[in-house]
């Protein structure tokens, strides 16, 4: 099932794409001041994943030397800062080598694959997740898928063979990708920030989820695709969460020029059966006051077993202060707690 209905020139939506790829459709608005503009598209997963010993947060040891952009050191404030700023200073999308007309895929320049991994690997280390890498035949077949979605004006992950410039690779790339049409740099914040997907945030939950790697990334001036399903990634963390525990880019949350997560949602994803969110209920301190939230299950299979998103409710992040979550739900074990801080990054 899909349902794309007129949204003017952005739309969102995200796409359950189970072990024999299709089963149901969301949609959503992306708000007028999203300036990386198009429409995205999240695939689903194919089952919950196993058992997980709790890894929950850490912070890394700190380096010695000066810190800079090429030696990330100091305590863990210093370190996010860091990569915030080095990570983000070249946000270009370079050129495309093909063209529809003739349906060429091409290939993206070098650096906006590169800097479009930066991006995802910030993220990753933000949420305190190894980082991953490209694969150069996923590259291949998601430019393939790139190029389709901007050839026909249109995201679809099953794409008929009827379309313009169809491919059986870019097919292929379609049903295990993040697809996007907008360009292959700019759409890592959209897909962190997920407006519109207020039943799945399964663009954010695939970049941060344990199973990530390695990673597929194709783009033309009119679409992308970021190939996440299938991946051999290791992470073993019982959960994640966004923002994640410790100090925090405030920018991280209220993405530049995309809508804030405080909008979206906050969000935790769990793997194992007993880390089950199912009527879980949240409560967040500011400061050590109470900060009300709304609390909203997220369908299963985006990267993650389980998630819920919470929404503030009358406040909003801001740097400085300190945010205690605490999560308590039938099937957890133990309720999963951690603190939130957010810094103003120079």
């Amino acid at each position: 099932m899909r349902y794309l209905p007129s949204l003017g020139s952005f739309r969102m939506s995200c796409l359950v794409v189970a072990a024999a790829v299709q089963a149901s459709a969301c949609v959503g608005d992306v708000r007028d001041d999203d300036k990386v503009g198009g429409e995205i598209n999240a695939p689903g997963d194919g089952g919950p994943g196993t058992e997980l010993p709790d890894a929950g947060p850490g912070s890394e040891v700190p380096d010695a030397g000066t810190p800079s952009c090429s030696n990330i050191t100091g305590d863990r404030a210093t370190q996010v800062c860091l990569r915030w700023k080095c990570d983000r200073a070249d946000l270009s999308e370079g050129s495309w080598s093909g063209a529809v007309n003739g349906c060429i895929a091409g290939d993206l320049g070098a650096n906006a694959r590169a800097n479009s991994l930066r991006l995802i690997n910030l993220y990753r280390f933000l949420a305190e997740l190894p980082a991953v890498s490209t694969d150069a035949a996923r590259n291949q077949k998601a430019q393939e898928c790139a190029l389709m979605m901007d050839a026909n004006n249109s995201l679809n992950h099953s794409p008929p063979s009827s379309w313009s410039c169809y491919s059986s690779g870019g097919a292929e790339a379609a049903g295990k990708s993040n697809i996007c049409s907008g360009r292959a740099v700019g759409c890592i914040d959209l897909y962190m920030s997920d407006s519109g997907n207020a039943t799945t945030l399964g663009h954010r939950r695939w970049f941060l989820s344990n199973q990530l790697g390695a990673v597929g990334i194709g783009g033309t001036t009119g679409g992308s695709c970021h190939w996440v399903i299938g991946g051999s990634g290791t992470a073993n963390r019982a959960w994640t969460a966004w923002p994640p525990p410790g100090p925090v880019p405030l920018g991280a949350i209220h993405i530049p020029g995309k809508t804030s997560v405080d909008v979206t949602g906050w969000s935790v994803q769990t793997y194992a059966s007993s880390y089950n969110l199912g009527s879980a209920q949240v409560t967040v301190t500011d400061n050590g006051q109470p900060a009300p939230v709304t609390v909203t299950q997220l369908l299963a299979n985006y990267g993650s077993a389980y998630a819920i998103r919470f929404n503030p409710q009358g406040w909003t992040t801001q740097a400085g202060h300190t945010y205690e979550v605490t999560i308590t739900a039938p099937g957890l074990t133990n309720p999963i707690r951690y603190t939130v801080q957010p810094v103003n990054c120079p």
